[in-house]
């Protein structure tokens, strides 16, 4: 069932605001205020208010005074200027200084108010819900963004959640696919049992297949003792296969047999053990081209593929990254017990601007990586450009993070010591090091600062 609406109308001259009142009664619930102040009371003790229709010459505080106080109070709040004076304001200015949703006159139609206010109405519950939305997925699921693609993946989250469908999460590397499977399992029916995670990459088959269905003592050589696997320990539960895409045609069709029957066998035994999971895969590569290449069974291809999820690439939320980084920043500072970094607004917008090709992953080791070695508590647009320009110069894009470490020290103190005519004692001052410890670190990254 649809929530009526509530919506304030504010006028004070009483037969129009009766009228209006008649003329949305039907629809929403009314309240009614014949001035500016008792319209900002009504605000303040009411937080269901949906939209604003607010005259804007009245006695006392006038429309555009209670407009900057509602704003104050509720800066979302739509609010529609319904005017029978159009002449005596300028729309323009009116909508430079307080950004109304509209601005009708009151001559006009009566629909083309009516209309207005249906669509301040559904905006303003959009909004709402988007922001919830944003809120749940950050505080239960560590999922952060309130960009439009991100929107729509916590939506589909909430939707196949509770049903036990099959998902496949798509999306390129480092773009939070696991978040994705955790968010699904923690919303399902068999959250209270257990999630077995397994990343299919570059793994020999042997080694999946006893992962994924356990073995039995000496069945191989280093099967020291019985092991079950995943299968098995998640019974009840989910079990979340990364990267599918990698597994080898064997693995496959013993793991198409677990989805058709329900049974596994553990490697060396000829028991057959009945499970009950629910499977969620993901995969950065194009499954359906391995399939037509024979790489991927078309058979598992259909089974797995019923339900998608697809992860925009962080290029394409860039409208997310600031947030993104305010969460790497304080989990660094949580976790090294150091003080809070913070990105100047323009090396902000260098991190915003830059392409990202290993997406969250890549942005997160970034963050950590300048937090780590910035002397200071701000961090500067020449320190993000040098520290992009380090990780664009690898061909493959792979650095750990303690080789992004000593590259970083490596230029930063060779530009210091530039600048201090490399003189190791003024630049330990420039850097807040005891100069011993400058000559260690000068050593360590094969330095000489002759």
């Amino acid at each position: 069932m649809v929530t009526v609406g509530k919506i304030l109308i504010v006028d004070d001259d009483p037969l129009v605001l009766e009228a209006l009142n008649q003329a949305f009664m039907d629809d929403y619930d009314v309240a009614l205020a014949p001035s500016g102040s008792e319209a900002i009371e009504i605000i303040r003790s009411n937080g269901n208010i949906e939209t604003v229709v607010l005259d804007i010459r009245m006695a006392g505080m006038d429309g555009l005074e209670t407009a900057a106080e509602i704003i104050k109070i509720n800066p979302g709040l739509p609010v529609i200027f319904h005017t029978g004076y159009p002449g005596d304001y300028s729309e323009t200015e009116i909508d430079q200084a307080h950004k109304p949703f509209d601005y009708i006159v009151k001559n006009e139609r009566p629909s083309r108010l009516q209309r207005a206010v249906k669509n301040a109405v559904a905006f303003y519950r959009l909004k709402s819900s988007s922001a919830e939305m944003a809120r749940i997925a950050k505080e239960e699921f560590g999922m952060i963004g309130k960009s439009p693609a991100m929107l729509e993946v916590y939506q589909r989250i909430e939707k196949i959640a509770p049903s036990d469908n099959k998902v496949m999460i798509l999306g390129p590397t480092g773009t939070g696919k696991e978040l994705v499977a955790r968010a699904i399992h923690k919303k399902s029916r068999r959250s209270g049992r257990r999630l077995a995670i397994f990343n299919c990459n570059h793994k020999a088959p042997d080694l999946v297949e006893s992962e994924l269905f356990g073995h039995l003592r000496g069945s191989f050589t280093g099967a020291v003792a019985d092991r079950i696997g995943l299968f098995e320990y998640a019974d009840g539960g989910t079990v979340f296969l990364d990267e599918i895409g990698d597994l080898d045609i064997t693995t496959q069709a013993k793991i198409l047999r677990v989805l058709e029957s329900g049974e596994i066998n553990r490697v060396g035994s000829p028991e057959t053990i009945r499970v009950d999971v629910r499977l969620i895969c993901a995969t950065h590569r194009d499954i359906s081209k391995m399939v037509a290449q024979e790489k991927f069974r078309d058979d598992l291809f259909y089974r797995i593929n019923g339900i998608t999820i697809t992860l925009p690439p962080l290029k394409k939320r860039s409208e997310d990254i600031p947030d993104l980084v305010n969460r790497f920043l304080e989990n660094y500072a949580m976790a090294s017990g150091g003080g809070i970094r913070v990105f100047e607004s323009k090396a902000m917008d260098l991190l915003i601007a830059y392409e990202w090709p290993g997406n969250v992953r890549q942005l997160m080791d970034t963050v950590q990586s300048l937090a780590a070695l910035t002397p200071s508590s701000f961090i500067t647009k020449d320190e993000v450009a040098r520290y992009l320009s380090l990780q664009e110069s690898r061909p493959d894009g792979r650095m750990s993070f303690q080789e992004r470490v000593k590259d970083f020290k490596r230029i930063l103190i060779v530009q210091v010591l530039t600048r201090n005519g490399n003189n190791v004692s003024a630049a330990a001052r420039e850097l807040s090091l005891d100069p011993s410890n400058l000559h260690k670190m000068l050593k360590e990254i094969d330095i000489d600062p002759g």
